[in-house]
Parts: structure tokens; C-alpha cells; sequence
């Protein structure tokens, strides 16, 4: 029982984790390179990878890592949530390369989830569709 209840808190953690780094990114506002670092710090300290080399992970690496320490499927779609969103910011001050890299990233786990999971959500494949059409495909 302790120890479902130290899983439980673990992934409660990282749900307030990804709700922090969401609440760093603002749609209406350019993230400043302040925004960024104080992002970046914030995966380190959780993930032990900062943005960049998380984004440029193989898929495989890349689930894997994020599955160890995500611990919950609705932590892996909210991670999802938080890539679209940087991929929406993206083309601020980034490359069109950049955007691209973060829909895919964002796509790959959404995909993940979808055929990982018992359940099927009509939420999951809207933002997955709007994922793949942002990627042109």
C-alpha cells in the first residue's frame, strides 16, 4: 500500500510539474530568453535533459524517457500539449525546422498514448489530427 501511494504521489508531482512549465508559456506572449532558461532549468531538474536534448532524441529514446519519468498517460498527453504549444510560439524567434520538430514530438506521443491505451478519446485524435495538419500531412 505504501508503495502505491508513494506512485501516486509521484505522478501527482510531475502532474504539478507540467502545469508549472505550461504556465510558463503564454500564447499571447513571446517567451523571453528568461522564460526559456527558467524552462529549460525546470526539465533539467525533472527530466535530467534539458529541452534540446530531449527534442533531439530518437522516437524510441525519447518515449522511453518521458514514459520513466511522466509515470501517467494524462502527464504524457499534457507533455504533448506543452510541445504544441512551444511549437505555436515557435516561429517568434525560431526556425520553421524548430516548429516542425516540436509537432512531430508532440504527434509521436500523442500517437504513443493513443495505442498504448485501453480507452479511446475523441480528444486525443482531434489534437492529433490538428498535429498532423500542422505538419502538412
Amino acid at each position: 500500500m505504501e508503495r502505491r501511494d508513494y506512485i501516486l504521489h509521484q505522478i501527482q508531482e510531475m502532474g504539478a510539474f507540467l502545469a508549472r512549465l505550461a504556465g510558463k508559456l503564454k500564447k499571447e506572449d513571446k517567451p523571453s530568453s528568461e522564460q526559456k532558461q527558467s524552462f529549460d532549468k525546470e526539465l533539467d531538474k525533472h527530466l535530467g535533459l534539458n529541452l534540446d536534448d530531449l527534442l533531439f532524441l530518437e522516437d524510441a529514446a525519447f518515449l522511453e524517457v518521458l514514459e520513466g519519468k511522466l509515470l501517467a498517460k494524462e502527464n504524457l498527453t499534457q507533455f504533448a500539449g506543452i510541445l504544441e504549444q512551444l511549437g505555436d510560439l515557435a516561429l517568434n524567434d525560431e526556425t520553421f525546422l524548430r516548429q516542425q520538430i516540436y509537432y512531430n514530438k508532440a504527434c509521436v506521443l500523442l500517437g504513443h498514448v493513443d495505442e498504448n491505451s485501453g480507452n479511446y478519446s475523441m480528444e486525443r485524435q482531434q489534437q492529433l489530427a490538428a498535429l498532423r495538419l500542422k505538419l502538412g500531412e
